[in-house]
């Protein structure tokens, strides 16, 4: 579905490349977290996977037209001032030929699925940060795309919110699709994720379903314990796998 084959990328400016030599292959039924702490380079990851940038080094191959990505970048991109049905009827409308009573139905459905019901009808500047990104997680699901690109979608919602987003996820894998999410809710998402990605100064420092990811850095339930742990034990000056 998605092959990401010995890609570099620099920026301007930048001391260091933001990705180095990242090779990754994604097939479909996958949840993949992808972790790393600021600066690692996962945004990098999710903008060329989502084909926004081009790589400097490697290529980037994907299967899935782009009509069918959903695409959830991690800093706000929604139309202010459209409402929040008129915000996720874009990406419906961009997925599907469906009739307007069907999708209106499918918004008042993902509505209730992100808790917005209440903010159905009200224009994107009014919103809070939460609510915003609420909006912009559910255009990005909306039309039930084969590839989900999800840049921090958690961020500023309540424990039902997040656990409500896992959970679809979850329910669209199982009929193939494939999700790759970034959230800092590293405890949480551990028992919703097949497999984990993790980055270190924009190189590749581990790739393994999530059984083994845990085991490996310590056995508990938190991947973003199992980061620390895993990098402190990359030495610096040595190439990574």
């Amino acid at each position: 579905m998605l092959e990401i084959d010995k890609v570099g990328k620099d920026y301007r400016k930048a001391s260091v490349p933001a990705l180095d030599d990242v090779s990754l292959t994604f097939g479909p039924g996958e949840v993949v977290a992808v972790i790393g702490f600021n600066g690692a380079g996962k945004t990098t990851l999710f903008d060329m996977a989502a084909k926004l940038i081009r790589p400097t080094r490697g290529s980037v191959r994907c299967s899935v037209p782009p009509h069918r990505v959903g695409w959830c970048p991690q800093r706000t991109v929604v139309d202010w001032s459209l409402t929040v049905r008129q915000n996720i009827a874009l990406g419906l409308e961009l997925r599907t030929g469906l009739r307007r009573r069907i999708t209106r139905e499918r918004i008042d459905g993902l509505c209730d699925l992100m808790g917005l019901t209440g903010y159905i009808d009200r224009e994107a500047e009014t919103l809070s940060g939460g609510e915003l990104r609420r909006t912009q997680t559910a255009r990005a699901i909306a039309g039930d795309p084969d590839l989900m690109i999800l840049d921090e979608p958690t961020t500023g919602l309540d424990p039902d919110a997040i656990a409500r987003i896992f959970t679809h996820v979850c329910e669209r894998a199982q009929q193939g699709a494939t999700a790759l999410i970034s959230t800092h809710e590293t405890s949480r998402f551990a028992q919703y994720c097949t497999r984990v990605v993790a980055l270190h100064r924009g190189r590749l420092i581990a790739d393994q379903d999530i059984e083994d990811f845990l085991t490996s850095t310590g056995g508990g339930d938190d991947l973003w314990t199992g980061y620390r742990t895993l990098v402190a034990s990359v030495p610096p000056s040595t190439p990574t796998p």
